[in-house]
């Protein structure tokens, strides 16, 4: 059945006998690997280092009885094992059926990214009992304070908006990467459920969240300021991140559209900046009031439908992968740089 985020944290802090399946997938694949990552630790066992046994989803298709074998077999330390599935694809729905076709066994965690819409995997999945199905979309900064607040929570933490804004920022938004500035915050703050502190932005400064980051958020900044010749520069020192820095792009690009149509309403840049929800980090006001003076409305709305057409032939099996990303973001750069003339 659907379930929310609520009863994943629940089944983190103890998996229900009533559950044999938990499914985690959408837009948000980190929020889901996350999720996964933290069902699984219960499990860990340093002297039984088959305790979470990963199956691979496409292996899957191929042999749909592999996962109702794995769920079915028994420890040699006599614990029960979590049967972890990554990656699972359509495809993988025959091996779903088949495990529940099975008498009950270990529990099964399985991430399965963005499914098309009228999946039959999703639809089997939200009407078998046994199954907890969460869907995770793609967070925007408008969720920063609610993801803080949540992962913080774990770790007594309490961030105030600004701080809560400064961390989605610094981990581009994605949940695994909060969730280690927060460990980090946690460890500088000496905070705990039952020691809960307040975390300011202060706190974020002091210990410099974000700044083993620091090429990307340099990047984001040359292409929306349209420095061609620096983004050329800092794509050489990032290989590998394209995706991560397509969506950091993305959420840079969203943010200064509303503000766009704040201003082309009839406000001054700075009040659209200052006025701005949830608020802009102060460091980076004058940024985002610049680029505002670059981007037009019709600019940033093709600049993000180049940045989704990108990405999805990123996905595309037999992409060119990087070379995509690197060519869709000079191109925004280089569009930027041409409203400076």
């Amino acid at each position: 059945m659907k379930v929310d985020t609520a009863r994943i944290q629940g089944l983190v802090r103890r998996w229900a006998d009533d559950v044999r399946l938990v499914l985690l997938y959408g837009q948000d694949d980190a929020a889901s690997r996350d999720f996964a990552d933290q069902l699984a630790r219960q499990f860990a066992d340093p002297a039984n280092p088959m305790a979470v046994e990963t199956i691979d989803g496409a292996a899957l298709a191929k042999d749909p009885q592999a996962l109702a074998a794995a769920a079915g077999a028994m420890s040699m330390f006599g614990d029960r094992t979590l049967v972890r599935v990554d990656s699972l694809t359509e495809d993988g729905l025959e091996a779903l059926v088949s495990l529940f076709s099975a008498p009950a066994g270990n529990p099964v965690v399985a991430t399965a990214g963005a499914l098309k819409k009228g999946s039959k995997l999703v639809a089997w999945a939200e009407k078998t009992p046994g199954v907890a199905a969460l869907v995770s979309y793609e967070p925007s900064l408008r969720d920063a304070l609610r993801l803080a607040t949540e992962i913080g929570a774990e770790y007594g933490l309490r961030p105030s908006r600004d701080a809560a804004v400064a961390l989605f920022e610094a981990g581009g938004g994605d949940r695994m990467v909060i969730r280690r500035e927060i460990e980090k915050l946690s460890l500088y703050l000496d905070s705990a459920v039952d020691r809960p502190k307040a975390v300011e932005i202060a706190d974020i400064a002091a210990i410099g969240v974000g700044a083993g980051d620091g090429d990307q958020y340099a990047l984001v900044a040359a292409v929306t300021g349209g420095r061609p010749a620096q983004a050329v520069d800092l794509l050489g020192r990032l290989p590998g991140a394209g995706i991560v820095v397509l969506r950091a792009l993305e959420r840079r690009l969203t943010m200064l559209l509303g503000l766009r149509g704040v201003v082309d309403g009839g406000a001054s840049v700075q009040s659209a900046v200052d006025g701005a929800r949830p608020p802009i980090f102060w460091k980076e006001k004058d940024a985002v009031a610049a680029e505002l003076q670059l981007w037009s409305t019709p600019s940033l709305v093709q600049g993000l439908a180049a940045l989704l057409a990108a990405e999805r032939a990123i996905k595309t099996s037999g992409s060119l992968g990087e070379t995509l990303a690197d060519a869709a973001i000079l191109t925004l750069s280089r569009r930027a740089a041409a409203g400076r003339r």
